[in-house]
């Protein structure tokens, strides 16, 4: 075979190869879509009709939700109105469909310019509703009753800890984590008070709790309220991970 045939071989395969792959990607967003779409409109207690976008990899898809008619519709294409969307890249897209990392985990981020592999955006024109946070558990939540097995769940690291979110409304946050050795939650001093009441609730293990600059060593069995505007951090010199379970609450949570 000479050079040339070969190499034009090799390039028409290459070319054939790359809108295979996409439309490959397409169709797994399609899939995972319509599995939570379909799974939503059964959730007994979150009923919200809705549009919204999902932006994956680059590519849009509208994702229209009908209580009253009893249907769904997942289509390519930007959402033609003013509204929230999800990016999100494929992989993680995947992990969430799969049951393997919370959606709300995958945009945990200690600060707004924070990177994370899914996000909440507003097209232009578009206003924020809180109660979109509520949403978002019951879209990509699936199963009645919704069942979170969070020991199970990937965490990611935010605020120096290894955290997981399990569900927001407003005025409560809830999620779960991990202080593995040598981290140091809230490091960064904007990180250290909240406007609300934080209750931990430590599940195994122990860490040293910093509280307006007094260390204390908690673990496994304990709980600690932290009154809104007071100074928290937690340290792990130990050798194995403090796990907790986290609860924000009240006006602003």
């Amino acid at each position: 075979m000479t050079k040339w045939i070969r190499n034009g071989l090799i390039g028409l395969a290459c070319s054939l190869a790359l809108p295979m792959a996409a439309q490959a990607q397409d169709d797994d967003t399609r899939e995972i879509l319509t599995r939570f779409a379909a799974d939503y409109l059964e959730d007994p207690t979150f009923q919200a009709d809705v549009e919204f976008g999902v932006l994956v990899d680059g590519d849009w898809w509208t994702v229209a939700l009908n209580h009253a008619e009893g249907d769904y519709s997942v289509r390519p294409g930007a959402p033609a109105s003013p509204t929230f969307y999800y990016t999100a890249e494929a992989e993680t897209l995947a992990k969430v469909d799969r049951g393997e990392m919370a959606a709300l985990t995958a945009m945990g981020k200690a600060f707004s310019t924070d990177y994370a592999p899914m996000d909440i955006e507003l097209m232009e024109g578009a206003g924020f509703d809180p109660i979109i946070l509520s949403m978002t558990f019951h879209f990509w939540t699936r199963g009645t009753p919704e069942i979170i097995n969070w020991r199970e769940h990937e965490t990611r690291e935010v605020h120096g800890g290894n955290a997981g979110i399990i569900y927001y409304q407003p005025g409560f946050r809830s999620g779960f984590g991990y202080v593995m050795p040598g981290q140091h939650v809230n490091a960064d001093p904007r990180s250290r008070t909240n406007d609300f009441p934080t209750l931990i609730v430590f599940t195994g293990n122990r860490a040293i709790a910093r509280i307006n600059g007094i260390d204390k060593e908690v673990g496994d069995g304990q709980m600690i309220l932290i009154p809104a505007g007071m100074s928290h951090e937690f340290l792990n010199p130990f050798d194995q991970p403090a796990e907790f379970l986290l609860f924000m609450f009240g006006d602003g949570a």
